[in-house]
């Protein structure tokens, strides 16, 4: 996600409250009796959402709210599999072949049908030529896209990609209505939105033409910000939250004890890291980023940010029980104050001045940064923090307006292949470091993403790793744990698991108050 201007506030406030919700009288659809519950289910989010780009990543709980409205040919289950969701099926003929079959009574919010038109518009808006989309990079391996007919697409590959499912099934390539454009983009989710209030609620109302049968198992959803993390974990003890994100480590045993309540937590689902802006001085320079990279004791992290509940991460931030994890990926950069000290000292920066961005809104950047900063005052540098809402944070990031800062971060998808968007060229996002280019390192990445056969592949990424610690275009410090707090009486909400954590928007049309 790069243009936070392009769907900002007066898209989210008058668009897409037009595309999603307005007209609802006069484009209501038939009821069907399906079995909704009454009540309303009551979500606490972290953040309202910077802003409301189909196509962009602006954080998790962006990706909840949108998840409701938007759905592409494919999502995941409980399980983390991928499944149909526009698409019905789909079929793969060839390695760099899929064609896609749309389910019959596929329609969109606005009561229009489901194409294989609307597909491939829909993709072709990703990835033409000045798209700022997240996965622009990753969907350029698509060398055609066609219409076969009214219901049926046929996508075909450059080159086999073993990781191309799993692209479709994240949040960001969803299917929108090509009538009803980008300017007030209409999806086809299980929820519709009511009313919102921008910075404090959004309210969702059933779809009654959404394409599964019995879905959503509750007629209203309404999603409230809570940004201050101890009122957000009260609401849910007291009653006035069903379901939080972002359960506070510190409250997660209190959580697990409480014999009213349930946690649904997932290790290992997001890592900390450090992103750098190359375009300002000092980290241009690799010396300062491999600096900056040995000097931090990451177990400090561990207990001030997650209370234990996490892990140092010195190398790939690849699933712990991936296949392609070993030494030659996880152990890059041990803890080595010294050899700090020497690189800031070889790069002529010892006593510069520099700015740590984070957030105040979620506790888990703050303390991460101000552990950092302690320890890079001792390597030699100088460091203020700077501590805006989550909103300008993102913002600031797309717009490389930092000099470094604290990212939380997970793999696009639960494939090596994510690493691409997180160290490859590409878009300028907020999850990546501003301005960073490697030729080397897109050229391995690629290879890697494109291999076939599993020995060369895991070959593959033991190079992109040995090219990640001499050049650091990230700098990881820790897994942790990320959990959802729920009421013992929400059946079917599950917490996907690993990396794909954050798409657990997906499986909120499964739940209900019993």
């Amino acid at each position: 996600m790069t243009d936070t201007g392009r769907y900002g506030p007066l898209m989210l406030r008058r668009g897409f409250v037009a595309g999603s919700a307005a007209g609802l009288a006069a484009m209501a659809l038939p009821r069907s009796g399906r079995a909704q519950g009454a009540a309303v289910l009551k979500f606490g989010l972290s953040a309202y959402p910077p802003n409301m780009d189909p196509f962009s990543h602006s954080g998790t709980a962006a990706d909840t709210v949108k998840l409701q409205v938007f759905r592409g040919l494919l999502g995941l289950d409980h399980d983390g599999n991928v499944v149909g969701e526009v698409a019905g099926k789909w079929d793969q003929s060839r390695q760099t072949d899929f064609v896609f079959h749309i389910r019959p009574n596929a329609t969109f919010q606005n009561g229009e049908p489901v194409t294989a038109a609307d597909v491939q518009w829909s993709i072709e808006q990703i990835t033409k030529p000045g798209s700022t989309a997240y996965l622009l990079s990753d969907l350029k391996v698509i060398s055609k896209i066609e219409a076969v007919d009214a219901k049926t697409v046929r996508i075909v590959l450059h080159e086999p990609t073993p990781s191309f499912s799993r692209l479709l099934a994240t949040p960001y390539v969803p299917v929108l209505s090509a009538k009803a454009g980008l300017a007030s983009p209409v999806g086809a989710g299980p929820y519709r939105i009511a009313r919102l209030e921008r910075g404090v609620s959004v309210d969702f109302e059933a779809f009654e033409g959404y394409y599964k049968e019995g879905y959503p198992k509750t007629k209203k959803l309404q999603m409230i910000v809570y940004a201050d993390e101890n009122l957000r974990v009260t609401a849910l003890e007291t009653g006035d939250l069903d379901i939080i994100e972002y359960v506070p480590w510190q409250d997660m045993a209190r959580i697990q004890k409480n014999p009213a309540l349930v946690l649904e937590e997932s290790f290992g689902a997001v890592d900390m890291d450090i992103v750098f802006n190359v375009k300002q001085p000092p980290f241009g320079d690799a010396r300062v980023r491999q600096a900056v990279a040995y000097a931090i004791k990451r177990e400090d992290i561990v207990k001030a940010a997650f209370f234990g509940r996490g892990k140092p991460l010195y190398g790939l931030p690849l699933n712990e029980n991936s296949i392609f994890a070993n030494a030659k990926t996880e152990d890059l950069w041990r803890y080595d104050p010294n050899k700090a000290k020497s690189l800031l000292k070889q790069a002529g920066v010892v006593g510069h001045k520099v700015t740590l961005l984070a957030t105040s809104t979620y506790a888990m950047h703050q303390d991460t940064a101000e552990v950092v900063q302690q320890y890079l005052i001792a390597a030699g540098l100088q460091v203020a923090l700077q501590l805006p809402d989550w909103g300008a944070r993102v913002a600031l990031g797309n717009k490389g307006q930092y000099q470094f800062a604290i990212n939380g971060v997970a793999p696009v998808i639960s494939d090596p292949d994510g690493l691409t968007t997180m160290i490859g060229s590409g878009p300028a996002s907020y999850q990546r470091s501003f301005g960073y280019s490697n030729k080397k390192l897109d050229a391995v990445l690629a290879r890697g993403r494109h291999e076939v056969d599993l020995a060369k592949r895991k070959l593959d990424y033991e190079a992109v790793a040995a090219l990640v610690k001499e050049d650091v275009p990230l700098c990881m410090l820790t897994r942790r744990s990320q959990g959802y707090g729920l009421k013992k009486t929400v059946k079917g909400f599950h917490a996907l698991p690993g990396s794909d954590n954050g798409y657990s928007g997906y499986v909120l049309e499964d739940a209900f108050l019993s």
